[in-house]
């Protein structure tokens, strides 16, 4: 599994972190950070990428573990 896409948002009770393409692999979280945490251990696993969700359709933070990280749009 390699270049994998992990997003941490907000549900209505917790904290998730979404693996892009795997909805069976949410995980669900306490805390911001601890989700934080969780996001970026597993796409440094499997050299990808971490978004934090803005909650309007973008990103907020952001973290890279490709070894050629992608063009951003500003």
């Amino acid at each position: 599994m390699v270049g994998r896409n992990f997003w941490v948002a907000q549900s209505a009770q917790d904290w998730e972190v979404r693996q892009e393409g795997l909805p069976d692999k949410t995980t669900r979280h306490a805390s911001r950070d601890e989700a934080w945490i969780v996001a970026n251990q597993r796409a440094r696993d499997c050299h990808g990428e971490v978004f934090f969700d803005d909650g309007a359709g973008g990103h907020s933070d952001y973290a890279c573990y490709r070894e050629l990280p992608r063009k951003m749009k500003d």
